[in-house]
């Protein structure tokens, strides 16, 4: 009688994530990140304009613009975002550099029949502005849930085009829309929305690490900045980590008041696009100007169209106190309508000072 061999067992090895099962080398997946190991998020980049001026049109020719977009005669990009409830002070004003945008969107406003609906339409980096009868609405990004692009195409001479574009913006309860010539720069707000709704969300905080934060984003948070800069550079702290002199206070720091440890130090904050709840840039601005560390001015203008409104303005009117060209960093004006009465009353003082 013929023996029958019994089948060999197979073998299965583990070892530097890799599993050998009978002569076949597959790799086991890797395992998932532990919380310490996930990288932190990071900062969407800023909006790439400065001001964006919509016409808007009577509610019926609207409703035919819509019509379009559903029947595919448009075609369009979107996004979704988170909502939120935070709505700025009521404060109409222009962008600097926009005074022909601005002067199209008035004269549109004055032709035609009276109608409440035909109302002019901003978007800025901090929100939208819409224009009514009675005063100017302020949508700051965490008011808003969607903004659309639609593009209507066609040829010139054979060459593709684009006439113009219908722009949608959604809160949870209203919907506005407006039509820009050409192809609006909203490419990366559509994008980026829900990253500049959160950063517009931010704390502000108090010191140069995001230990403690100011009473905002409902409460004027610009004094306490102000107050707490100058109050840190005068101690010993501030001293030993931005090498100024220990005794005596910064104004009688000598050689060593803006020194280059400042300045790098300074101008790693600011350029930190780490996503903080607390953020610590506008207190670090606040900080170059007190110790006028010029070498930072570049790293201020970066932030001037930041979607957190607090640091656009203080990172414009610390980079004016810098002696930056207004061209380049704007005006505190462009920003106002998205800040808190009592902070614009403090960084005007500040600028002034």
């Amino acid at each position: 009688m013929s023996k029958v061999r019994a089948p060999r067992p197979r073998s299965c090895e583990a070892g530097r994530g890799v599993v050998r099962w009978a002569g076949l080398s597959v790799r086991a997946p890797p395992s998932p990140l532990s919380p310490r190991d996930t990288p932190p998020a990071t900062l969407a980049p800023p909006p790439d304009f400065r001001y964006v001026g919509l016409e808007v049109h009577a509610s019926r020719r609207l409703r035919v613009w819509v019509g379009l977009v559903g029947a595919g005669a448009l075609a369009g990009t979107a996004i979704h975002g988170t909502a939120g409830a935070l709505v700025g002070a009521l404060l109409g004003a222009g962008a600097a550099g926009a005074g022909a945008a601005m002067a199209r969107v008035a004269s549109f406003r004055g032709a035609g029949a009276p109608d409440r609906s035909r109302r002019a339409m901003a978007i800025v980096p901090w929100g939208v502005m819409i224009d009514f009868e009675d005063g100017t609405r302020i949508l700051r990004w965490p008011g808003v849930v969607r903004v659309r692009v639609d593009s209507v195409h066609g040829q010139d001479l054979g060459t593709p085009i684009t006439h113009y574009s219908v722009v949608t913006v959604e809160t949870p309860r209203d919907r506005y829309v407006g039509r820009a010539p050409g192809t609006p720069p909203l490419e990366r707000l559509t994008v980026h929305l829900e990253e500049y709704a959160r950063e517009a969300s931010h704390r502000i905080a108090l010191d140069l690490d995001g230990a403690r934060s100011g009473e905002g984003p409902s409460e004027p948070d610009v004094e306490l900045v102000l107050s707490a800069a100058r109050a840190y550079l005068t101690t010993s702290a501030a001293a030993r980590r931005l090498d100024l002199a220990p005794q005596g206070g910064y104004r009688e720091a000598g050689g060593k008041r803006g020194s280059e440890l400042a300045a790098r130090q300074i101008s790693d904050i600011l350029r930190d696009r780490t996503a903080r709840d607390v953020d610590p840039r506008p207190f670090a601005a606040a900080v170059a100007a007190e110790l006028d560390l010029t070498a930072v001015g570049d790293d201020l203008v970066e932030l001037v169209q930041s979607p957190l409104p607090i640091l656009a303005a203080v990172a414009k009117v610390a980079a004016t106190r810098l002696g930056v060209a207004r061209a380049r960093v704007g005006t505190l004006e462009e920003v106002e309508p998205f800040l808190l009465q009592r902070d614009v009353e403090a960084l005007a003082a500040w600028q002034g000072a």
